[in-house]
């Protein structure tokens, strides 16, 4: 239903990692194949995840540089350009003028990945 296939969509979207990956994958799969609401959905999901709250924001970027992360920029765009399986990207200006791309992983990105290729060893 189309009720089922919207919420496979948010929760793909919301898992991020391997589980975001997949549905990427198979959005791009022949849409004749699927029925047409999964088709629309998996089509979201090939949008890009959900991005991290505000906070989440800060406290990865303050674990990776330290609290006063911010003094690093001239300019730190909050909301980020882009949103991927793995992390996001934020639009940044350098004190020497010079624009940055500053791409922030997902907290818990990195275990995930681990735990994934722990399970393909079986």
């Amino acid at each position: 239903t189309d009720c089922n296939a919207d919420a496979l969509s948010s929760g793909l979207r919301r898992m991020r990692g391997a589980a975001l990956k997949l549905g990427q994958m198979l959005s791009v799969q022949d849409e004749s194949m699927l029925p047409p609401a999964l088709a629309r959905a998996l089509g979201s999901v090939r949008g890009g995840a959900d991005v991290m709250p505000r906070t989440q924001l800060e406290a990865q970027m303050a674990a990776a540089l330290g609290a006063d992360w911010r003094d690093s920029f001239a300019r730190f765009d909050d909301t980020p350009c882009a949103a991927a399986s793995l992390g996001q990207v934020h639009l940044a200006t350098l004190h020497d003028g010079r624009r940055a791309a500053v791409k922030v992983q997902y907290p818990g990105v990195a275990d995930s990945i681990e735990s994934d290729l722990r399970n393909l060893h079986m």
